[in-house]
């Protein structure tokens, strides 16, 4: 049975001026070393510098780069979406009003659009059975693995994960809060930067998805991709599982080979569980 996974990602700018495409761009170089095939989506200004990024690892043969109209994917969410924002006050009593998500529609749009992304790289028959979503940003340079010259292996198919659902990633061990207190405190419990499934689950993954944003849309609601990932799995159990990982990009692991595992740099932020792994390994 084949191992090797597809990666897919995307970057947009919306608007973000905490970050800048530069800034993004480095997150990216730290990981376009992985020899997986990666299917990117972005605009056309952003185009040729992804790719030279990966030309830079001899990968360009390995990497598809898909430019598409963010709005065209879902135009009758997106205008829901801004007309929300425009109309309801999103930042009113939460935690961090100052929060993209609080602020951002097209921000909020974006990160709907993951599983979106995914099922038209599929629909294109552009990816292999088993494909994983992570985030362009992922590990924001250094802040979990600090070597990038380290990334120049495959990422592959694990063999203690369900690939017949979608499986996320959680920092908590559960999470007991209504889906209404999450979404005003802010707190997070399953990460956004990786998911990982089949093609059928990707499917229904999407179609979850969209359920969820409208259920939100209905209370004049509207919030990134992590509280929605948690309603997912509490109104469609059978779809999804809920791995535990001990550091927000930690995730990664369960991808990564063990001959190589052993090997790598990373940081320990927030527990001692990464301590214990590393003289295992």
């Amino acid at each position: 049975m084949q191992k090797e996974i597809t990666i897919v990602t995307a970057f947009y700018n919306v608007g973000r001026t905490t970050r800048s495409n530069e800034q993004y761009l480095s997150y990216f170089d730290f990981w376009a070393g992985l020899k997986n095939k990666v299917i990117i989506y972005t605009t056309d200004d952003m185009k040729e510098a992804i790719l030279e990024i990966r030309k830079k690892h001899n990968l360009e043969d390995k990497t598809i780069i898909i430019t598409k109209d963010l709005k065209e994917f879902d135009k009758e969410n997106f205008e829901k979406i801004q007309e929300t924002f425009n109309n309801y006050d999103q930042s009113l009593n939460r935690k961090h009003p100052k929060n993209i998500e609080c602020n951002n529609a097209m921000y909020c749009y974006l990160m709907y659009l993951k599983p979106f992304f995914v099922v038209d790289a599929i629909e294109k028959k552009l990816s292999s059975e088993n494909i994983i979503w992570l985030d362009f940003g992922f590990n924001h340079r250094d802040e979990f693995f600090t070597n990038k010259a380290e990334f120049n292996f495959l990422l592959e198919k694990p063999k203690n994960i369900n690939d017949k659902k979608i499986n996320f990633f959680s920092i908590k061990n559960e999470e007991k809060n209504t889906i209404p207190a999450i979404y005003y405190n802010m707190e997070i419990f399953i990460t956004g930067s990786i998911f990982y499934g089949n093609i059928n689950s990707w499917k229904i993954f999407k179609q979850d998805f969209e359920k969820c944003l409208n259920c939100f849309l209905s209370f004049n609601i509207v919030d990134d991709d992590q509280i929605m990932l948690l309603w997912c799995t509490r109104n469609n159990p059978d779809n999804y599982k809920i791995i535990r990982t001990y550091e927000w990009f930690g995730s990664l692991l369960s991808f990564i080979p063990d001959d190589i595992k052993s090997h790598l740099t990373f940081k320990r932020k927030n527990s001692k569980y990464y301590k214990t792994i590393k003289e295992e390994i």
